[in-house]
């Protein structure tokens, strides 16, 4: 049988704004989120919506969020007006399949 390599990975963006947003749905161990929405991008998981909660990426920063299952864990907010969130996500499998 052949190898099957199940390492996905996937890039998007999305245009978040002061509302609560979902991300796209793909499924991922890990997603890199560059903020590019030129002010603050809040970052909320596993259903924590909680300001104490968060995660703050200023603009032009970057972050790596591990042990999610599917990108739609994660949430995002900016603070003032909409912009531009770009993403990478990443499925890295242990189990190689044959």
């Amino acid at each position: 049988m052949p190898f099957v390599n199940k390492n996905k990975s996937y890039s998007f963006n999305m245009t978040i704004g002061t509302s609560l947003t979902q991300l796209s749905g793909f499924t991922a161990s890990e997603v890199l989120i560059s903020n590019k929405t030129g002010q603050d991008l809040y970052l909320y998981d596993n259903d924590n919506f909680t300001d104490d909660r968060r995660f703050l990426i200023k603009n032009s920063e970057s972050i790596v969020l591990r042990g999610i299952t599917n990108t739609e864990e994660v949430s995002a907010k900016t603070g003032a007006s909409s912009g531009t969130v770009y993403f990478r996500s990443a499925y890295f499998s242990n189990l190689n399949q044959f």
